[in-house]
């Protein structure tokens, strides 16, 4: 069977002849131009990402999360560039009654729909689709679309993070209006890939999320959470579950107290995972069961913090059978990365991933 077939069985929960591997959170320019051929990865950048992923073995494609120039990254300890984009800028709301006023001032959810062009996001959506589809030939291609998930923000931006956390404890009433547009503005995108989904016969599984965790658990208390965010993403989901899309959250922090919350908002799986001995397991999560009753779909979970830079290929293919066992023949398994590989992993470790993870058979 092709990639695509073997990774839609999968996720169908339909058997396979080997668990599915996923490409495209790989963010190491030189390693991809290396597995395509090529000398230089900027010279065709997505061509050659997607022909590495394919001469990997990959039967699917999560984005891609493409590598950045290393001149807008970041450096590690070791002085390597790492994944993170470099960021002077500084926040023009610095304390919670600026960002209080802020939200004020936002646009009301009539306000959003009437400035929403619905054209245009269907045919963003569309189009990034199909050009995926072109792209990934016999792998299944699954976009990048977290932002499609009501906004969240996670670091200094328009307004201080700090500044924007307190407005929440000390303003919720405000804040609810902040929430409200952009809760409404990602509802009107899921209607968007809805129709679009429908009209044109697309997968029916979008790959959402917005980081409200962090390595110690929820950045607000599970009653703000309930109170500010629930609500906006469960409005944005009644078009996804009414067209029969399935929805993977993506979740590289530790989630635990909120997972309970995301299924019975009718979120369908998860991808990432910060898997510690207080966080989100694999084999927690596979025991879950989603609104529907069925086993949740899960895209993971080799840690790309505590497994891929630091064990070698031994370790990662230790790795590769935990995650399979954790799961086992229920299904609903894409082994992927726990987030985007770093230019900091051995390129052996890397090797080590794809080339035991493609050849190995049985669940």
């Amino acid at each position: 069977m092709t990639g695509k077939e073997r990774a839609l069985r999968a996720l169908n929960f339909e058997p396979v002849d080997r668990t599915p591997v996923a490409g495209g959170l790989l963010q190491n320019a030189e390693y991809l131009a290396r597995k395509a051929g090529r000398g230089d990865f900027w010279e065709a950048p997505r061509e050659t990402a997607f022909q590495a992923f394919r001469a990997l073995g990959c039967d699917a494609v999560l984005g891609p999360v493409m590598p950045k120039r290393p001149e807008g990254t970041t450096r590690d300890a070791a002085g390597r560039p790492t994944d993170y984009t470099v960021s002077n800028a500084r926040p023009e709301l610095v304390t919670p009654e600026q960002v209080a006023e802020y939200a004020r001032l936002r646009p009301s959810r009539e306000e959003v729909r009437e400035q929403f062009s619905f054209g245009q996001a269907y045919d963003a959506y569309l189009t990034q689709m199909q050009d995926g589809v072109r792209d990934a030939g016999d792998m299944l291609y699954i976009p990048h679309c977290l932002g499609y998930a009501p906004n969240f923000p996670t670091s200094d931006g328009h307004f201080s993070y700090e500044a924007f956390l307190l407005a929440c404890v000390l303003f919720p009433e405000d804040l609810k209006r902040l929430f409200d547009g952009w809760g409404e503005y990602s509802r009107l995108r899921c209607e968007a890939v809805a129709k679009a989904t429908l009209d044109h016969d697309l997968l029916r599984l979008l790959w959402i999320g917005s980081d409200l965790c962090d390595a110690n658990g929820p950045m607000l208390s599970p009653a703000l959470f309930r109170e500010l965010y629930c609500p906006q993403l469960a409005r944005a989901l009644e078009p996804l579950k009414a067209a029969g899309i399935r929805v993977v959250w993506h979740t590289d922090a530790n989630y635990k107290q909120l997972v309970p919350d995301l299924l019975d908002l009718g979120i369908d799986g998860f991808q990432g995972l910060y898997e510690t001995p207080n966080g989100t397991r694999l084999e927690d999560l596979a025991m879950t069961r989603t609104r529907a009753g069925m086993p949740p779909l899960l895209f993971g979970s080799l840690s790309t913090v505590w497994v891929l830079p630091i064990k070698g290929p031994a370790g990662v293919r230790q790795e590769v059978d935990r995650c399979l066992e954790a799961v086992g023949s229920q299904g609903g398994l894409l082994l992927a990365p726990s987030s985007s590989i770093g230019p900091e992993v051995p390129a052996e470790n890397v090797d080590a991933l794809y080339e035991y993870a493609t050849h190995r058979r049985g669940t």
